[in-house]
């Protein structure tokens, strides 16, 4: 505000500067439009006007107002704009003090990339339409094309058409010359040239008097910034001997200034206004010391799903966020030179540890520019100080906060004991021992070989969350960071604060002067400015289309996010490898498997896209990729995963259940009438033969033996029996996969966009196209679940979650023989 106060100030002062203190007898128009605009760097809010090719840059967007100064006083002739992402309508009302008639004008305008950045980028096309109260027949045409080649340079053609009159035709050039200088900003300052091509001769009174068409002397211009929000321009024409100059101070997201034309006694102004969309670069260079205070609340995932679905709206929960979309908002904090660091403030956010680790590698991205992360928490859950400690530079507890930190654990519900009570009998088909997906329905306890798995993923991820605490925090314990888990939970915030887990006991209200005393605090920032781009360039880029596998996988079609439908994901697939734009295919991962028929088919229609189409595949992982989830990632060029990704479960299951008991116990008989000696295969209502076991157990058997070829052959590292050694079901974390082969690399889609660059050969700019969310579909957002505010709903949806999943497991598979699912989904952990 106080900038905007000063602003106007100046602004208002300079008025009688551009506009002479001799009263000018006669009244005149004017037109906006035609004043001597530098048309190929005109980059204000009259962009519409002047060229509106240069609507594509999105620099004109927001509202906007100006006002003629003549004669000393503000004539009844004023301007409105409303300018939106190439599009823009302007009102303008005339009224003319000699005769007392006003007039209203309008300018319709548009303007947009000629052609795709892929394509040929910094190309821009644009037209306007101008017309007199209600003449919409009669109004005049003008027509852009604006094309920047490099930074230095920008090139704008002109048509206009006016109304029963020979077009005009204009052209101009301008140049940014400190563009070749490195060590300075280039648009600091703007050179300009038009020049015009018209049958139009122009008095110093705006009188026409048509002749044959000529080229006109030039208007030569310059522009300058050279110091942020200070603008300063002028040009001349010297075919009128006019002179046109601009003043405006920008500061936040206003834009004030005036515009004056002088010649001799012919002067007159333009104070104006633009409230933009973007917000401008810190005013003089000023800058305070503030700190975002960063909103990390609901669920962290991949790839967001619809909680529901109605027709063509699709409803997602608001507070679920994307990993990506956490990524790009860390990025835009570390790039505001306002922000001095991220203020994170009882965050409570659920996510798989691998996308933890995902994060954590973005904020110490953020945090690798010198910008600091302090947390201020009432209360620490385990998750929470694992992501904190890894992360803050300081940690806050409240005086009667806890510290919940306890390490990791796997607790699994088994359901034999329930089934064999109510007459059910689970038969479970495995390929080998560790294959232990149906373990909960078959078993009343975990077996030595689940133990064997959960112990060894437990392990690695343990190692993992030690190393990052240590990397985070290990300066500051008391002990080691074992020794320090082994001691928790810390009920009381003394305890936390004597063994160094925390750097303070502080009240909230108290948060701001620690802030102060410690970092210079300044105040703080509850959102985050889009700045605008000053560069007149673009670099062409390359596509690469990012598909999302999240959920089980399951024949026919379905909702991407919610599962992973094979029709549904093919036509996916198979859209992006035929479109020609696309340089590559991204699968994002994150699913513990289901169908091997739709695993299947889905991983030949990837292998299309490679043998037919010639595309790359890099496959990211995020939680789980596992079993089903491994089969279509395993014939990647590339397979990317975090740390603690699960992945492999190279393995089948079969199951089926013999519900004769409970029948029995319900008095139900089940009488048959057959033709063909196997027509009531695999009947519930009776036990199976040896023989039709043994027919199971054949397919299961053969299902491996494929599932472990598919991996021989998209592995080139590893032999067959390297697999076989690394199949059997048994899961591994990113890392255990890195070192055992069935990976290439750790990280999240950053390392996987590298390593398609790589396989690409392509050296500039990749733009990763979202080729998953369909445009048909209308996204809607709620705050929460409105069923979770039911008394007792809470408690209900902690105990029913394992039987909603046995619920859901049944629902994806009752139609399934075989099976390629993971035993172990990535926990998700409360951070």
């Amino acid at each position: 505000m106080k900038h905007l106060l000063i602003t106007l100030m100046l602004s208002l002062l300079l008025v009688p500067v551009c506009v002479s203190a001799q009263e000018t007898k006669t009244w005149q128009s004017v037109e906006l439009g035609e004043l001597d605009w530098p048309a190929a760097s005109i980059d204000n809010m009259f962009i519409p006007l002047a060229n509106p090719s240069l609507l594509a840059t999105d620099h004109a967007n927001g509202l906007g107002w100006a006002h003629l100064f003549m004669d000393k006083k503000f004539r009844k002739h004023y301007w409105l704009f409303a300018n939106l992402d190439g599009l823009s309508y302007n009102y303008e009302y005339n009224k003319n003090p000699l005769t007392g008639r006003s007039e209203n004008y309008h300018t319709l305008a548009t303007g947009s990339e000629l052609l795709p950045a892929n394509i040929l980028p910094n190309l821009y096309v644009g037209s306007n339409y101008r017309w007199r109260n209600n003449k919409f027949g009669k109004g005049d045409f003008r027509t852009a094309l604006t094309y920047r080649p490099h930074n230095s340079a920008s090139l704008a053609l002109i048509l206009d058409h006016p109304y029963s009159e020979s077009p005009e035709y204009h052209a101009g050039v301008a140049l940014r010359p400190l563009a070749w200088i490195p060590s300075l900003q280039d648009y600091r300052v703007e050179l300009s040239a038009d020049i015009d091509y018209s049958k139009e001769i122009v008095d110093g009174y705006g009188l026409r008097a048509a002749g044959d068409y000529e080229f006109r002397s030039p208007v030569l211009g310059i522009n300058t910034q050279l110091l942020d929000g200070l603008n300063i321009g002028a040009t001349y024409n010297l075919d009128t001997e006019t002179a046109m100059v601009n003043f405006s101070l920008s500061s936040a997201m206003t834009d004030l200034g005036i515009l004056g034309n002088v010649k001799d006694k012919n002067n007159y102004a333009f104070p104006y206004i633009h409230f933009a969309e973007e917000a401008f670069k810190p005013f003089l260079g000023l800058k305070g010391k503030n700190w975002y205070d960063m909103k990390l609340n609901g669920a962290v995932v991949s790839y967001p799903a619809p909680k529901y679905s109605f027709g063509q709206f699709r409803l997602f929960d608001k507070g679920t966020r994307s990993i990506e979309a956490l990524a790009r908002e860390l990025k835009q904090a570390q790039d505001d030179p306002t922000i001095q660091g991220i203020l994170l403030k009882n965050p409570s956010f659920t996510a798989s540890y691998a996308l933890m680790q995902e994060l954590v590698a973005a904020v110490r991205d953020f945090k690798g520019s010198g910008k600091k992360i302090v947390a201020y928490y009432d209360n620490i859950s385990n998750g929470g100080y694992i992501f904190a400690s890894s992360v803050a530079d300081q940690i806050y507890l409240n005086p009667l906060g806890s510290l919940d930190l306890r390490g990791l654990s796997v607790t699994s519900p088994y359901f034999n004991a329930l089934l064999d009570t109510l007459g059910v009998d689970v038969m479970n088909f495995r390929s080998h021992r560790y294959k232990t997906a149906g373990n909960m329905l078959s078993e009343s306890e975990m077996t030595p070989a689940e133990r064997e798995v959960y112990d060894s993923m437990l392990q690695s991820i343990y190692d993992q969350m030690i190393a990052s605490i240590e990397e985070g925090r290990g300066s500051k314990l008391k002990s080691s960071v074992s020794e320090a888990i082994d001691g928790g939970p810390y009920y009381l915030a003394q305890d936390a604060l004597n063994a160094g887990l925390v750097d303070g006991v502080i009240y909230e209200d108290e948060l701001d002067d620690k802030l102060r005393e410690e970092h210079k605090f300044t105040g703080k920032a509850g959102s985050l400015a889009d700045y605008r781009d000053y560069s007149w360039t673009v670099p062409k880029e390359s596509l690469v289309a990012v598909i999302y596998a999240n959920g089980s996988i399951v024949m026919g079609k379905g909702t991407p996010g919610q599962n992973i439908a094979h029709k549904t994901t093919v036509d996916l697939i198979r859209a992006a490898r035929k479109n020609k734009a696309y340089k590559g295919i991204i699968l994002r991962v994150d699913s513990g498997g289901g169908s091997a028929q739709a695993s299947d088919i889905i991983l030949r229609e990837l292998q299309k896209a490679q043998t037919e189409n010639k595309l790359p595949v890099v496959v990211s992982m995020a939680g789980v990729a596992a079993s089903g989830g491994y089969y279509i990632s395993c014939g990647a060029d590339r397979i990317i995963a975090d740390p603690a990704t699960l992945t492999g479960s190279i393995g089948v299951i079969g199951l089926s259940l013999n519900m004769q008991r409970l029948f029995d116990k319900l008095h139900v008989n089940w009488s048959t009438v057959k033709k063909g000696a196997n027509a009531d295969y695999g009947s519930i209502y009776r036990p199976w033969s040896e023989e039709e076991k043994l027919r199971m157990t054949s397919m299961i058997e053969t299902v491996y033996e494929d599932f472990v070829s598919k991996v021989d052959k998209g592995r080139p590292n590893l032999n067959l029996e390297d697999v076989h050694s690394l199949a059997q079901g048994r899961v591994w974390t990113g890392e255990q996969a890195l070192a055992n082969g069935l990976i290439d690399a750790l990280g999240g889609m950053d390392t996987a966009l590298e390593h398609m660059r790589e396989l690409t050969g392509i050296t500039g700019k990749i733009r990763l196209v979202d080729a998953t969310t369909g445009d048909d579909a209308i996204a809607l957002h709620m705050s929460g679940d409105p069923l979770d505010s039911l008394p007792g709903m809470d408690i209900l949806s902690t105990l029913a979650d394992d039987y909603i999943q046995a619920y859901e497991y049944w629902r994806d598979f009752q139609n399934e023989n075989v099976l390629m699912l993971s035993p172990l989904n990535s926990p998700t952990l409360e951070f």
